[in-house]
């Protein structure tokens, strides 16, 4: 769906073109003082409307130059039309028909001496086509190229990421199906105070109330109609046929609400990738003095290396910890993030990244004072929740990495696995295929006391090593070798098993004990329906290992082990 703000405003509409059944309050209604309220208020809201046409609602919105609008008369803006379906371009013929030319604009916009309005929303009909989608609306290509927006289907907007990777609907659209609905399209303020900041414009759009019930008009009666003037910033033309019908065609100065040196700095501060500038204070371990303190996200409270000498601030390198399950939020949403512990980094789509992440021996995740600073300010907010006072020192990996400038060489079980997989992907093997490429970065060693987080690392590592066997292939080499199996032998790891047995690598008693614990995990625990004995397998988790991070390793290993064993054999 649209924005919340969109989807008001086109109910907002909707309501004040209903026509009154009392008649006190229809002669009300022809005067539009709704209709005229909702202009008022929505030329200070965040939701601009650039387009509306309802039952009795016209709205048209063009851009024009800020230096061009003084040389304009009253009568030019009251005499002005136009609307969405002029073309932006068409062929033009000269007199005698020899000779065409392109026309890149539409005469029908011009507003007095201006003839080079800008339009935003521009409207095309395909015609001879007679379904409800007939009618498109496209924006103005300039637009969305300099806001970097696109659109989305699913919401009926062009979108952008915001800082804290959510979709943001800058422009939506809501077509109507039949005459009684509402065709909306509006602008985020903030991006559209950008354009015309940065084009030295301003917003001018045309109404048009023409009030009455359905097959009670017959025409207007003669008589001069009322010239009416708020301010500089609105003015219509009204003629009011009591008790019966009535117009209110007019137009409205919509300015930028800031000063354009604030909006140039917030399209600076945008294309820089600049947040909000409060900052958040963290328990973090203070290297330079070696003691526990608070130490704020803000760069002033910290200093480097370089400019130390004249200070005792802490360094921005202290490192600060956190309980495990500050994770789990990234973990589950795996549309939006990505926590990729062998990089060390949690990256939110097309917003911010989290760098030099990892985990000490205590379990603590932990990371420094500069890249939290990076952050969005409700981003270091959450973080701070988690915040602990260190447990242990950082990990060897980190420090190494980190501080001495070298590669960590010891290869971690969830590791180990990986590189069997990529390797099987590079190499393009028979009887293995990667279903798809962010298989690999989803699966992630569970760092929590959460059952639920352990069962779900062991259904992406089963979606990511088993489901990649291709029991198709396996049955086919199986029958080339003349090694007898069952079709009730679906399973791509009772296939495997009766290779390795063949091949005298296991006894016909022994299993790939390793990946049927990843499988039982996942159909018995992450599934929900395993009842006494997903139970037994959490138990046994932690009874075995103590957390179930040192258990998902120990499988690990024994994947890898098996894994390797697989591919000696099958290939």
């Amino acid at each position: 769906m649209s924005s919340f703000d969109h989807k008001r405003l086109h109910d907002r509409i909707m309501e004040i073109d209903s026509a009154p059944d009392s008649s006190a309050l229809f002669a009300k209604w022809l005067h539009a003082p709704d209709h005229l309220q909702l202009l008022r208020e929505n030329a200070a809201e965040s939701e601009l409307i650039i387009y509306a046409s309802g039952p009795f609602t016209f709205i048209h919105a063009v851009v024009i130059q800020e230096d061009k609008a003084k040389f304009l008369h009253a009568d030019d803006l009251l005499d002005w039309s136009g609307n969405p379906f002029s073309s932006s371009a068409g062929y033009m013929w000269d007199a005698h028909g020899h000779n065409v030319t392109i026309h890149r604009s539409s005469p029908r916009l011009a507003i007095g001496p201006i003839n080079d309005p800008q339009q935003l929303v521009f409207a095309r009909s395909f015609e001879g086509l007679q379904t409800n989608d007939s009618t498109s609306y496209e924006i103005l290509q300039e637009y969305i190229h300099v806001t970097e927006i696109f659109w989305r289907p699913e919401f009926n907007s062009y979108c952008r990421f915001n800082e804290y990777g959510d979709f943001d609907h800058i422009v939506s659209l809501t077509p109507k199906s039949d005459i009684e609905e509402v065709t909306l399209v509006s602008f985020k303020r903030d991006q559209l105070e950008q354009y015309l900041a940065a084009s030295e414009s301003i917003l001018l759009r045309m109404f048009d109330f023409t009030l009455h019930r359905r097959g009670h008009f017959d025409g207007w009666p003669p008589g001069p109609e009322e010239v009416l003037s708020e301010d500089d910033q609105l003015a219509y033309r009204r003629k009011v046929d009591p008790a019966k019908a009535a117009y209110t065609r007019g137009v409205q100065i919509v300015r930028p609400s800031r000063s354009r040196s604030r909006i140039l700095q917030s399209i600076r501060d945008w294309s820089l990738g600049v947040s909000e500038s409060k900052c958040v204070e963290f328990i973090a371990f203070d290297r330079r003095n070696m003691r526990v303190a608070t130490i704020s996200t803000d760069p002033s409270a910290t200093t480097n290396y370089f400019q130390a000498s004249n200070n005792d601030l802490p360094y921005e390198t202290s490192p600060v910890f956190f309980h495990p399950e500050v994770l789990l939020r990234y973990k589950a949403d795996r549309e939006k993030y990505v926590v990729d512990e062998e990089y060390r980094v949690i990256q939110c789509r097309g917003a911010w990244e989290l760098r030099a992440i990892d985990v000490n021996q205590a379990g603590q995740v932990h990371t420094y004072i500069c890249y939290l600073r990076n952050l969005p300010y409700r981003e270091q907010l959450y973080w701070q929740r988690f915040n602990e006072e260190p447990k242990a020192v950082i990990s060897e990996r980190a420090f190494l990495n980190d501080f001495e400038g070298r590669w960590d060489t010891n290869v971690r079980p969830l590791e180990a696995v990986l590189a069997v997989v990529k390797r099987w992907t590079t190499a393009g093997v028979w009887w293995w295929r990667l279903g798809a490429e962010n298989l690999i970065e989803r699966v992630n060693v569970p760092r929590s006391g959460s059952r639920d987080e352990w069962a779900r690392a062991f259904s992406d590592l089963s979606i990511l090593v088993i489901e990649g066997f291709r029991v198709g292939a396996l049955r086919t080499k199986l029958a080339e070798a003349g090694i007898r199996h069952e079709k009730q032998d679906g399973r791509s790891l009772v296939l495997i098993e009766k290779f390795l047995v063949r091949n005298k690598v296991l006894a016909d008693a022994n299993r790939l004990v390793g990946l049927r614990t990843v499988q039982a995990i996942r159909s018995k625990v992450y599934s929900h329906f395993g009842g006494r004995e997903a139970e037994d397998l959490a138990v046994r988790a932690l009874k075995d290992h103590g957390a179930y991070s040192a258990h998902f390793e120990s499988v690990c290993r024994d994947v890898v082990e098996e894994l390797e064993l697989i591919e000696k054999t099958l290939s």
